[in-house]
């Protein structure tokens, strides 16, 4: 194979190797190490909102190996001061002085990272979200935690909530599916992953229809002389034949001068 021809060869190889570790969805830079949810979680209907909120919830408990902050044996509360916490409402207090709450419950506290579902159509300025989200980046940066993020991969965010979230090193984070979704990272790594595959199988089938045609050509036998053969065999018999002639005209001498 051709320095060049190789060249084109290993780039398709690793071109293709790319774009299946891209479908299979685990490499990306947020703490699920995926680019988007494994499960569609509630957008409408069957209830309130929080029952909305709570599938996006259960869904990236499994997607971080997290168990959910507000559930009754969790419940890490960020405190304003440590009388905020009380037995029927924090387990454990992070104090914090500046909240603007007595208290925050993020959905999940880890050692190394802070972490929030926010499963609605939109993020503005107005609403209970700014003030939330800013008492959390608050904390984070006071426990050396980035706090992530994780919002519908349509969900319109206000450009103050991407300031507020990056500022503690995390992101805020496209991630909880709907129906309909394609990812554009998934239908790229499709399309390179064909069309590298297309041209590793046409490579080889040139390199190899080239070894065939340079490989020097087989030596044609030559024809049988059915004659010539049939004469050999014909001779001999006749040669056969004579000997035994011969051995039973030895054997009668020998008798007679008996």
């Amino acid at each position: 194979m051709k320095r060049a021809v190789r060249l084109v060869f290993n780039v398709a190889v690793l071109v293709f190797i790319i774009s299946v570790l891209l479908l299979l969805n685990i490499t990306a830079p947020n703490p699920t190490q995926l680019r988007y949810s494994k499960q569609l979680p509630l957008t409408t209907g069957l209830g309130s909102g929080k029952a909305i909120g709570d599938s996006a919830e259960v869904i990236l408990s499994a997607d971080l190996r997290l168990p959910n902050n507000n559930a009754p044996d969790q419940l890490q509360c960020l405190c304003k001061n440590m009388s905020s916490a009380n037995g029927k409402t924090c387990n454990l207090c992070l104090p914090v002085n500046d909240l603007q709450s007595e208290f925050r419950i993020p959905d999940f506290i880890a050692l190394d990272f802070m972490a929030e579902s926010k499963n609605t159509q939109n993020l503005l300025y107005t609403g209970r979200e700014y003030d939330q989200i800013s008492d959390y980046a608050l904390a984070a940066k006071l426990l050396n935690r980035p706090l992530w993020v994780y919002i519908r991969v349509n969900t319109t965010v206000e450009p103050d909530f991407y300031e507020i979230v990056h500022s503690t090193g995390g992101d805020v984070v496209p991630y909880f599916t709907v129906p309909g979704y394609v990812d554009p990272v998934d239908d790229a790594a499709r399309k390179a992953a064909a069309t590298s595959a297309l041209i590793v199988i046409g490579l080889v089938w040139m390199e190899r229809r080239s070894r065939q045609q340079i490989s020097p050509p087989t030596k044609p036998s030559e024809p049988i002389d059915t004659t010539t053969q049939k004469l050999t065999h014909a001779e001999d018999f006749a040669a056969r034949a004579k000997d035994r002639l011969q051995t039973k005209t030895d054997k009668e001498d020998a008798w007679n001068d008996l």
